[in-house]
């Protein structure tokens, strides 16, 4: 899958598919496809569109409020590409009702999602005729450019606010060096082996941290598309012994698919803070995988389909 929709990080949230809704209840709106909707605040804004990017804080409950998941309390609002809706009455329909700004609840009868599905595995807490409920706080509505602008001035500004000189490569990618290591650079192929902390750039959250976890150093053949491209640009520059801060832009690192199943949302910019440990040089060395992989640093899975 390219691009990660909005669908697909609800559904992370939520076992159950999107599909469309039964029975308009009382007091409630419906959209063209079928989506039952209440908007709380309606600002003038621009809607939403298929193709941008939206940034929002959204709440999965039942219709009395009883909390199931939360980006709130999930470190963070969620950031995704609207795509066009994979099904009748989703929740890509009512997105486009929305500006930033706004908030609105949405519906899905949970009838609707059990179809087909045998009645023991329906939730005690949902009964039938009851529905879903979707609590959507709208942050932020940017088409691609405004989107991609926003990140390139966020990466330019980083530096400044860390008190960092970086320097900028041809691709994009953005990195100051903090201590040159007196070692010799990897060459395509070498085995490197790196602690790293990475975070979001937007937020400064961290989401990954190789030391924090006690592990030996992450070792990889560099500059063989094993890692993410930000990663094998970024630490063929290195010396062996170097430490560096790395701001590698979307296009470089998860892109508009983002890393499912973590923080890493569509669009977003990284920033790794680095140490070259040590560096093999490709004719001794030897490939050497973590017994986890890293959510970060193996964009292998995202090319294997997972």
């Amino acid at each position: 899958m390219k691009n990660q929709t909005i669908a697909a990080a609800v559904a992370s949230m939520l076992p159950f598919m999107l599909s469309s809704c039964d029975k308009l209840d009382k007091g409630r709106k419906q959209t063209a496809e079928g989506l039952q909707y209440e908007m709380i605040v309606d600002e003038n804004g621009r809607k939403a569109k298929i193709g941008d990017y939206l940034t929002l804080h959204l709440v999965v409950s039942t219709e009395k409020d009883s909390v199931l998941n939360s980006t709130y309390k999930n470190g963070g609002p969620l950031t995704a590409k609207l795509l066009l809706p994979p099904m009748k009455g989703g929740l890509e329909d009512g997105f486009q009702l929305m500006s930033a700004g706004d908030s609105a609840n949405f519906y899905i009868s949970i009838d609707s999602l059990m179809k087909g599905q045998p009645e023991e595995s329906r939730p005690k807490f949902f009964p039938k005729g009851s529905f879903v409920k979707y609590r959507v706080k709208m942050l932020k509505v940017l088409d691609s450019a405004a989107a991609v602008g926003e990140q390139q001035k966020s990466m330019d500004n980083y530096g400044k606010k860390k008190g960092l000189s970086l320097m900028k490569t041809a691709s994009g990618l953005r990195y100051a060096i903090t201590t040159l290591g007196s070692g010799p650079k990897a060459n395509p192929g070498d085995t490197i082996q790196v602690h790293y902390a990475g975070t979001l750039l937007e937020s400064g959250k961290e989401f990954d941290n190789s030391r924090k976890r006690g592990e030996e150093p992450f070792t990889f053949p560099v500059g063989m598309g094993m890692v993410i491209p930000g990663w094998d640009e970024g630490l063929l520059l290195l010396p062996a012994g170097s430490k560096a801060t790395l701001v590698i832009p979307p296009g470089l690192a998860y892109g508009d698919r983002g890393a499912p199943g973590s923080p890493i949302g569509a669009n977003a910019a990284l920033v790794f803070d680095v140490e070259v440990m040590k560096i093999i040089p490709a004719k001794a060395g030897t490939m050497k995988m973590p017994s986890e992989m890293e959510i970060a640093p193996s964009p292998a899975d995202i090319k294997r389909g997972k």
